[in-house]
């Protein structure tokens, strides 16, 4: 595996490091506005739909342009707009930037999943392990980061949390630029929506694979929407509610690399299905036991067994779409994300209603919808020679 596979990944760490900041803002900008919480929920909605919704979007543009420069622009977009959030003079404003920063994360995911499996040579699923732990990781760290900075200096000077990732995207121009992307992606076959549609079989297992990634994500995008919120009401500091996400979506993290490894033993099916059974009832106990220490353990296994099961989710995804992976990564992670970011709008309005701490424990219970789905997805072997047979034909174009 090449060691280009860790930039990349070291890439999309820092492009999630600063959407992980939102799950601190949340309570933040509660605040200062006087949001409601179907407000609050509004403005995850708007965050989810514009990293999620455009990215199918952006993986046909760069399935048939190939655009490159994107690997390196996007991060630093989401960085430069979620990093000045804190200038906003009115809510509009606020989420117009979010809108614009969350659109540069959807542009860098499509192109990070493609360009990795090339990089990974014979170990695909342990590329896209790194690659998703790494955004993960970035993810959880974000928390922190946002947490104990405004903590130290305040909101206003958050602007100065972008310096990290003009940093990141300069080392990345030098040693990956966007003509050696070009070399190493090309003569790749790729199949477009029109060739993806007209395989039914392979539609039909992704289409079940965005509605398992959607019941899980409604439950970890839940838990960084409204978990924050429930546990300042009961006055925890927000330097340890940023520890606490922290911890859970780095434990996600480092679970999903050891259990990528077992995909070929166990099958992808077997994993998913460990998660969607994990997840739920791990999340709901933990809910019903905050304040007390051991309500956050629990938490935190929740979040990682959820967690665990992202890029499983991904590389089978690919091998039912031809093995295209802008364009699978792209309705995985934009599809599903989105149709989740979209949840929270509904699940805000319900906490109105039966307060944070019910709220949290429906959320963690949605994951448990994808079960069906899961045991109804053809196993490896069959996706495998799917994928041969389309190999032999020009894909549509």
């Amino acid at each position: 595996m090449s060691p280009l596979v860790f930039l990349v990944a070291a890439a999309h760490a820092t492009n999630d490091l600063y959407m992980g900041f939102l799950s601190i803002l949340y309570p933040v900008i509660r605040e200062r506005f006087g949001l409601s919480l179907a407000m609050v929920g509004t403005v995850s909605m708007v965050a989810g739909m514009a990293s999620a919704f455009s990215q199918p979007l952006f993986g046909a543009f760069f399935d048939r342009r190939r655009v490159a420069v994107s690997l390196h622009l996007a991060p630093l977009l989401t960085a430069v707009l979620i990093s000045m959030l804190s200038l906003a003079p009115s809510v509009p404003v606020l989420l117009g930037m979010l809108f614009l920063g969350c659109l540069g994360s959807a542009a860098f995911h499509p192109k990070g999943a493609s360009v990795t499996p090339v990089l990974s040579g014979n170990r695909p699923e342990i590329g896209m392990a790194v690659f998703s732990a790494a955004g993960n990781l970035g993810l959880a760290a974000g928390s922190t980061v946002i947490g104990f900075f405004i903590a130290a200096w305040g909101w206003r000077a958050t602007p100065w949390l972008a310096l990290p990732a003009v940093a990141v995207v300069t080392l990345l121009f030098v040693l990956l630029p966007p003509r050696r992307i070009d070399e190493q992606t090309k003569g790749r076959t790729e199949i477009t929506l029109r060739g993806l549609a007209a395989d039914r079989a392979g539609l039909a297992a992704i289409l079940r694979l965005v509605f398992i990634n959607f019941s899980i994500t409604v439950g970890l995008r839940g838990l960084q929407t409204f978990l924050g919120i429930h546990l300042t009401d009961l006055g925890t500091p927000m330097t340890a509610v940023g520890l606490l996400l922290t911890v859970t979506l780095t434990l996600g993290a480092i679970a999903s690399i050891f259990v990528s490894s077992l995909v070929r033993r166990l099958g992808s099916r077997a994993l998913v299905a460990s998660s969607i059974l994990a997840g739920p009832p791990l999340g709901v106990a933990g809910v019903l036991l905050l304040p007390r220490p051991l309500g956050w353990v629990l938490i935190a296994l929740s979040g990682m067994a959820l967690g665990w099961s992202n890029p499983v989710l991904i590389l089978k995804a690919q091998r039912h779409a031809g093995d295209s992976p802008a364009m699978a990564s792209s309705l995985q992670m934009g599809l599903a994300w989105g149709l989740a970011g979209i949840a929270m709008l509904p699940l805000g309005a319900l906490g109105e209603l039966i307060g944070t701490r019910n709220l949290l424990v429906v959320s963690s219970l949605v994951p448990l919808l994808g079960l069906v789905s899961c045991f109804r997805l053809p196993k490896d072997a069959a996706a495998a020679g799917a994928t041969a047979a389309r190999a032999k034909v020009p894909p549509a174009r």
